[in-house]
């Protein structure tokens, strides 16, 4: 199968750790079907990256072998956004009509409602093909608060041939704002297994050259508002003053790194917290083999890759209690190896880390089993093939059959 998959959300050589999961579905696409890329970059990101640009476009193609182009689009920062569509799709769309007329898609993927599942949909309509849409999580839980950009949205999700979530609770999410239920289909997504299993953490510390005598704590994400960095401090904090030898490491970058270095000192917690800047995905799994426990503190997600990294990692959570991390909190049943707490709450959120640091929770995590990416490219490819009227196995009363380990 000839698959173009379209998202602004994909990395480049100027931003490697940018949508990374959507680089590993197109990877585990790609040993059995042809697969093609249109990454949409923004005219500001192209400018400020304008002399990196020529090696950056080239990386991924060059590191993995998949042909993926990266057409610049306009758009006008924080103001009209229910127009983005429409400048994404004028800005991109003879680049679009050049790689249609050489690859002849069979269908369309797209990651994220709106800008970019729009563009696929206005690609994929005139040519025939199934639009398959998947959503992330903020492209339908807050971008729709926006009166004027909701019903773009809603529009996408409508008419999209099948709307992929990655949990039940986006599901119901997609269905609340207008799709039809029969079209929305959950398939979790995947970590890469041959980098993210259990392993010895003592020999990951040495690697990373990390205390072998602290029980470490992990935080891995981007450092932005919807993060709730600041309760993880507070928390972490509030922790530390029971457990003096709880040590914190912050696994990223952003723009409220500044604003969260200066909390920490200004907590007197700077011998505590370890800020370790970006990493790579295939330098990721020793941070979290080196961790005692993960910790999420974000305000809104979806289900988010981090706790499926680290769970993968045999590695139990805290989380707050957003989106769908409660599916995955919940896998399995009777044997806890995650707690979760209301947003906000610094103080449920020290109890937790306290509880979740004991041997069992620990224990039972070590034998999570999570699926990979290609049982997920495989349930997409048997959707995709059943939109175009080929049913596969996999397929019974328009709904994914999954795999054994569906979260």
């Amino acid at each position: 199968m000839r698959i173009l998959f379209l998202s602004s959300i994909f990395p480049h050589g100027t931003a490697r750790v940018t949508g990374t999961f959507n680089l590993e579905l197109c990877r585990a696409f790609a040993p059995e079907h042809d697969v093609r890329v249109v990454a949409p970059r923004s005219f500001i990101d192209v400018w400020r990256t304008r002399r990196e640009n020529r090696a950056a476009d080239r990386w991924v193609t060059e590191t993995t072998g998949i042909n993926a182009s990266y057409p610049s689009y306009f758009y006008t920062p924080g103001i009209a956004r229910s127009l983005y569509g429409e400048s994404m799709w004028w800005s991109v769309r003879r680049h679009l009509g050049r790689v249609v007329e050489q690859f002849h898609p069979e269908t369309i993927v797209s990651y994220w409602a709106h800008p970019d599942g729009e563009v696929a949909l206005r690609t994929a309509q005139p040519l025939g093909i199934p639009s398959v849409v998947i959503i992330g999580g903020s492209d339908v839980l807050l971008l729709p608060n926006d009166r004027r950009r909701r019903p773009k949205i809603q529009s996408v999700l409508r008419q999209s041939s099948a709307v992929m979530t990655v949990s039940e609770g986006l599901r119901r999410s997609v269905i609340d704002l207008g799709a039809d239920p029969s079209r929305v289909h959950t398939i979790y997504q995947g970590v890469d297994d041959q980098l993210f299993f259990p392993g010895d953490a003592d020999a990951a510390r040495r690697r990373l050259s990390l205390p072998t005598d602290r029980r470490l704590l992990l935080w891995v994400g981007r450092m932005v508002e919807v993060k709730g960095l600041d309760t993880l401090i507070a928390a972490f904090d509030l922790a530390r003053q029971k457990q003096s030898d709880l040590h914190l490491l912050l696994v990223g970058d952003g723009p409220l790194r500044a604003a969260v270095r200066s909390d920490v000192e200004r907590r007197g917690l700077s011998n505590h917290v370890t800020f370790t800047g970006t990493q790579l995905p295939t330098q990721l799994p020793d941070w979290y083999r080196a961790a005692d426990l993960f910790v999420l503190s974000s305000l809104s997600e979806g289900l988010p890759n981090v706790l499926r990294e680290a769970v993968a990692c045999g590695r139990p959570f805290v989380s707050t209690d957003v989106g769908s991390v409660r599916e995955l909190a919940e896998s399995q049943p009777g044997s806890p190896f995650a707690e979760l707490v209301p947003v906000g709450d610094t103080a449920a959120m020290a109890i937790a880390i306290e509880r979740v640091l004991r041997p069992e929770y620990l224990a039972v995590a070590r034998s999570v089993s999570c699926r990979s990416w290609r049982d997920t490219a495989q349930d997409l490819v048997s959707l995709i093939r059943n939109l175009c009227g080929d049913v596969p196995a996999l397929i019974e009363n328009n709904e994914i059959v999954p795999h054994e380990n569906t979260v």
